[in-house]
């Protein structure tokens, strides 16, 4: 089963650089994802893995074996683009079947591959239907099914589900996992959708300006990133700045100013330093009197969104962050204009040393 390692994959477009320096490993059977803002470099990376674009610098290598001058149809890979790319005057059943067919398999062992397949993805009903004939769903499911009769363990998929709607989306990204893990395949997914990517991965890859900002599980890119720019782009979060008036064996202290302080359990940075804290809406709790970790505030706009309140809170000195509260049955509501308390446990409050560039110009997707 392959391993996939890149060694300083650079890519450039006259003075655009697509992919600086990118070392990255994916390993055997693991189900990767790649995120980022549109034209970070991540679909240039999966097209230099596939073999359809060719590095300017660094190295591929694919099971160990370094594939820069291997063309993309002894790769042993399997791709699936975004554009559901289905011959229109074939029907599912001649679409999956014509890989192993130009290939030159024996016809049997063509079909037995296929009927496998097709019963793998669930699509045996819809074999005669022709693409025009079949939902957007279907067609990449077939579009899924094609690339695995290439019966290739490496399996590149671009932008799968970028074309379809969101609850067909939301279903299909499931089946693909599934699929990937049921045959043992090493797998990764460039995705703009980050509920998709932190949904069935294994491990998140996020990339800014052609570079990897930060790697890992997806809880752990949630609860705990270790850069700004990941805490901004990976879910949502609150960020105020301030200093560190003092650091003790449980945490420390941070001043935000205008009489405000609160308390985290992280003690990585010393006494006096500048500093930039994050937290998560979810993660932050209305009350109505002063707690041990709490900064006052007025709510200053509501948002009912299903079984969810999302507040914005105007804090001392005008900045502004958003809670997001759950509804439940018989409990008050908070009133527009109400002053309350919103209090934040430690645990949750995130502490980053402040950027040199300024926290806007570190947290743009630009």
């Amino acid at each position: 089963m392959p391993e996939v390692k890149l060694v300083n994959i650079t890519k450039r477009y006259g003075r655009i650089i697509a992919n600086d320096h990118i070392n990255l490993t994916i390993k055997d059977r693991e189900y990767v994802s790649i995120i980022g803002p549109s034209g970070c470099g991540k679909t240039t990376l999966i097209k230099i893995i596939a073999g359809i674009i060719k590095p300017d610098e660094g190295e591929v290598y694919i099971n160990g074996k370094l594939v820069n001058d291997t063309p993309i149809e002894d790769r042993g890979i399997g791709y699936v683009f975004q554009n559901i790319a289905l011959f229109p005057h074939m029907t599912v059943w001649d679409n999956i079947i014509y890989g192993p067919k130009v290939k030159g398999y024996p016809l049997e062992e063509a079909e037995n591959l296929a009927r496998e397949t097709i019963e793998m993805i669930k699509i045996s009903a819809k074999i005669d239907s022709y693409p025009d004939e079949l939902s957007g769903g279907t067609q990449q499911k077939t579009a899924v099914a094609r690339a695995l009769m290439s019966r290739s363990s490496l399996l590149l998929l671009d932008e799968p589900l970028g074309a379809l709607d969101l609850k067909v989306r939301t279903v299909l990204r499931y089946e693909i996992r599934r699929i990937v893990k049921d045959l043992g395949l090493t797998a990764l997914h460039v995705t703009h959708d980050q509920e998709e990517a932190m949904s069935i991965s294994d491990r998140v890859v996020v990339m800014r300006k052609g570079r990897i900002v930060e790697a890992g599980r997806p809880l752990e890119l949630y609860m705990r990133p270790k850069r700004l720019f990941t805490a901004n782009f990976v879910g949502e979060a609150n960020f105020l700045t301030g200093e560190i008036s003092r650091v003790a064996e449980n945490g420390s202290i941070i001043d935000l100013g205008n009489n405000m302080k609160l308390a985290s359990t992280d003690k990585s940075r010393r006494a006096g330093e500048r500093v930039v804290i994050a937290f998560r809406p979810e993660f932050v709790a209305i009350r109505r009197e002063k707690g041990k970790n709490t900064l006052p505030g007025r709510i200053i706009n509501i948002i009912y969104s299903g079984n969810l309140l999302r507040l914005t809170i105007e804090l001392p000195g005008g900045n502004e962050i958003t809670v997001k509260k759950t509804i439940r049955s018989g409990e008050t509501f908070p009133r527009l204009g109400e002053r309350i308390m919103v209090d934040i446990p430690p645990e949750n409050v995130l502490v980053y040393q402040y950027p040199e560039g300024g926290l806007h110009k570190e947290l743009s997707l630009d």
